[in-house]
């Protein structure tokens, strides 16, 4: 099935099984955005960790936090990884501790909720460098004809991944979250973990490491080499300003994102009062739909133009959120779930997709560090603002209704964005580096 897309343009150097092996990492990270952030830890912190009316905040709180770190170093760790010709070690690294944290949470018991928090700040940070780092090999195993489809085989693939550990920790919350489950519910973390662990092994057998390995420095020699090519990218950035625009406005748009998958699950549990079992079910739905955004993102994103595609898909998000702050019932949420499992998988896959399309290849891993800045500053803004509006206001409903202005900001900003522009000044920045001219 994932032959045929996988080697139509790609580069001579780039085999099937090494683009394959790159998707494999979003099939296994997406077990712990699935379990830890959207369905099954969000509702358990909020509901034995931390109960009661502050649960949304503090959530928001350990939300925003993690991202707040991640939002100061992304670019910098962007950078090293480039610098050093070790973005693939840098990744394993990432992997360990976001497994290693994800484990650990089978600590956070009922009451601890400072324990929690840091356990969940962790491994959410871990996280989010290695999907920043991961995205910063898309270029090397791309070209700007099928980056869109290649992409969206990562996200679908990754939904993939979701949907199979959701159905592997579907027997341990059958008891729903209730203390009298709790052994069954703190099993659920480590045996997350290993779902990552595992899923993520071929990533690292079959992906190449393409840029020059640096002799072995010091930490301080990387990080200083670090910030010269952050200061280099700073000078420069005149002449990305296409993907300096687009990314200010996928801010605006992803803090609508980061709002629903923060606090998807959570909501369907305390406003719609979604059972632990029905919950599985919702997101295993959501998952597939997800996968199918994401595939057909692809294809429509290269056929359509990156921008288009985007525009569609946040006309979508604005109906879901309006039509999931209205659903007063089961039977109608099933049905801004699918719509939502749409949109996800299709604007994560053609966001990720355009910036791979703005970022020359020696430049990736620094691009794709400041696209991690503003998905990570997007997730700490995005749920802080949800949860302090639950709070003030008593209403989930009335946070997912403001959710939708995000979304409509960010179509308007793309409007300013020149895709043809944006493209220009990556290949013309490739011409000069073959040149010597810069």
């Amino acid at each position: 099935m994932l032959a045929r897309p996988l080697t139509s343009n790609a580069q001579p150097s780039v085999r099937k099984r090494e683009i394959f092996g790159w998707a494999m990492f979003d099939f296994a990270n997406s077990s712990y955005t699935t379990v830890i952030v959207t369905v099954a830890f969000s509702v358990y912190f909020t509901t034995l960790v931390a109960p009661g009316s502050r649960g949304d905040w503090l959530w928001g709180v350990g939300v925003m936090i993690s991202n707040l770190i991640v939002l100061g170093a992304a670019p910098i760790f962007g950078a090293l990884a480039d610098g050093s010709g070790r973005k693939k070690h840098f990744l394993a690294t990432t992997w360990l501790v976001c497994v290693g944290g994800t484990a650990a949470l089978w600590f956070a018991i009922p009451g601890a909720v400072i324990l929690a928090l840091v356990l969940f700040i962790i491994s959410n940070v871990a996280f989010a460098m290695g999907e920043t780092l991961v995205g910063g090999f898309l270029p090397e195993i791309s070209t700007p004809k099928n980056v869109g489809r290649v992409s969206g085989i990562g996200w679908g693939l990754g939904y993939f991944g979701g949907l199979a550990c959701l159905l592997l920790i579907r027997p341990l919350l059958a008891g729903d979250f209730v203390l009298d489950n709790l052994a069954s519910l703190r099993l659920v973390w480590p045996l997350t973990a290993a779902f990552f662990f595992l899923a993520g092994i071929p990533t690292f057998v079959l992906l190449r490491e393409r840029a020059q390995r640096v002799e072995h420095r010091s930490l301080t020699s990387f990080a200083a080499e670090g910030f010269r090519r952050l200061r280099a990218t700073g000078r420069s950035i005149k002449r990305f300003r296409e993907l300096v625009k687009f990314l200010s406005f996928f801010f605006v748009y992803c803090c609508g994102l980061m709002t629903v998958i923060a606090f998807a699950g959570i909501y369907s549990r305390k406003t719609l009062a979604f059972t632990a079992n029905e919950l599985i079910v919702l997101f295993l739905v959501l998952q597939l739909f997800s996968a199918a955004g994401a595939f057909a993102g692809g294809p429509l994103q290269d056929r359509l133009g990156s921008r288009r595609t985007l525009q569609w898909i946040l006309v979508l998000w604005v109906l879901v959120c309006l039509a999931g702050a209205a659903a007063t019932t089961k039977t109608a949420f099933w049905f801004v779930a699918m719509g939502a499992g749409l949109g996800i998988g299709s604007l994560q896959a053609a966001s990720r997709g355009l910036v791979g399309l703005f970022s020359p290849k020696d430049k990736s891993g620094e691009f794709f560090g400041f696209w991690g800045l503003a998905m990570r500053g997007a997730y700490a803004l995005g749920p802080f603002i949800f949860g302090s509006i639950s709070l003030s206001t008593g209403s989930q409903r009335i946070a997912v209704m403001i959710t939708a202005v995000f979304f409509v900001i960010g179509w308007v900003g793309l409007l300013y964005v020149d895709e043809d522009k944006g493209r220009a000044a990556a290949e013309a920045w490739r011409e000069e580096r073959a040149t010597g001219a810069t």
